[in-house]
């Protein structure tokens, strides 16, 4: 019983020297990791426990109200963040980390305030000051000011001149205000960086058309359909820079979505089984037809997209005789399997991604970068792709093995 006694004691003592403050540096140090990995409902915990020890600290609350934001559980960041302002309100930083939180809810009038209050207040000097600016700025350009946007951000550059990301947020506000000379040289700025980036390659050669610089608006229109060759498919001769008319390629894009429809509905009235796959053979075409004139289209025309997206994914399966997909895109996909031999598995996605972002509908492009994904450890992406291919081809031998692995990876992403 002594023995027993003196163990005891000699935990206790252990246990009750370990000083608060190191316990919750520890729970503070778990929560950063465990966020830094990405494993939030971990993070959340932890951060919890700290804020059990300090519960007058606002720097926790504020920790777990961004973990919070990142879930998509905006009551509870919103809770968190408010309880920290109320225990420090000159503490600016606060604001900063409310007005993202506004913002990500789409709550653009209420979170500029916010911004404003980290930019008039906060110290000028310190290394993160540019990011007031720049959220305003995003802020601004959301709710449709383009000139404010641009003013913020120009004052972000000044203050991060060397973050080459902002000069794109600048060209796209000085794009949509209808300043094209200065939303070129901006996104000649970002290109001289990332030269291969689609998007501002795309908005440059709708700056040159704009401007009239035809010469070098079809540099870029060359540029693009090197990366995407079924560019030269749907924008040629006299058409070809109507690539960089979004409301003509929007109108072509309808256009071919009610052309599949009536298909579509001939195909269902049909009493002929010949006539009914016809009609769905020509429902895909259409389909096909406005996926080429809208895949590389911005994400304001997200809804227009996902609509062609969703009807190619559900009528592909229904066809007798597959479509083959075009020689450039296998192309892709055989060039892709030999960087996996090669254990790049960066380049082999991106040549994946490459061969869908044109036929969207080829399983086994989905399936292998299910696989690539879940090699790379991306196991939301690999069960995105794999539930793809198993909407594509129901009837695969393989199906069964491409829904286990799906169960399989659904346990790496629960945290």
């Amino acid at each position: 019983m002594k023995s027993f006694s003196l163990i005891a004691l000699v935990i206790f003592l252990l246990v009750g020297c370990v000083p608060v403050k190191y316990v919750n540096y520890n729970n503070n140090a778990q929560a950063s990791n465990y966020e830094n990995a990405g494993k939030l409902d971990s993070a959340v915990y932890f951060y919890t426990q700290a804020i059990a020890a300090e519960p007058r600290n606002p720097e926790i609350y504020r920790k777990r109200a961004l973990v919070y934001n990142k879930m998509n559980k905006f009551k509870e960041a919103t809770s968190d963040i408010e309880q920290a302002i109320s225990m420090s309100k000159k503490t600016w930083g606060l604001y900063y980390s409310r007005a993202v939180i506004l913002e990500k809810q789409g709550l653009y009038d209420r979170a500029i305030p916010d911004y404003s209050i980290y930019i008039d207040k906060s110290d000028k000097k310190a290394s993160d000051y540019y990011l007031g600016y720049w959220g305003r700025g995003k802020c601004y350009y959301y709710t449709k000011h383009p000139k404010e946007a641009a003013v913020d951000f120009t004052q972000s550059i000044k203050y991060k001149s060397d973050d080459i990301y902002l000069y794109t947020w600048r060209g796209a506000a000085y794009y949509e205000d209808s300043n094209y000379a200065d939303a070129a040289r901006d996104y000649e700025t970002y290109l001289q960086k990332y030269p291969n980036s689609y998007r501002e390659v795309f908005y440059l050669g709708s700056c040159y058309v704009q401007s009239d610089r035809k010469d070098k608006a079809m540099e870029m229109y060359n540029k693009m359909a090197d990366q995407d060759p079924s560019i030269r498919v749907y924008f040629k001769e006299q058409h070809r820079l109507d690539l960089f008319n979004l409301e003509y390629r929007k109108e072509k894009v309808k256009q071919a979505l009610e052309e599949a429809n009536l298909n579509l509905e001939e195909a269902k009235n049909s009493g002929s089984a010949s006539m009914k796959e016809i009609k769905l053979v020509a429902a895909f075409e259409n389909l096909e037809t406005g996926w080429g004139f809208g895949s590389s289209m911005d994400k304001d025309n997200k809804v227009l997209l996902d609509s062609v997206s969703l009807k190619i994914h559900s009528l592909y399966p229904l066809l007798k005789t597959k479509p083959a997909v075009p020689e450039y895109v296998r192309k892709f996909t055989v060039q892709a399997g030999s960087y996996v031999e090669e254990k790049n598995y960066q380049r082999a996605i991106e040549l994946y991604q490459q061969a869908l972002s044109i036929s969207p509908y080829y399983p086994l492009a989905h399936f292998n970068l299910a696989m690539l994904y879940a090699t790379t450890k991306d196991f939301r992406r690999a069960i995105a792709q794999m539930n793809s291919y198993i909407k594509l081809a129901p009837d695969a031998p393989d199906i069964r093995a491409a829904q286990d692995k799906i169960y399989e990876w659904e346990l790496k992403v629960k945290d």
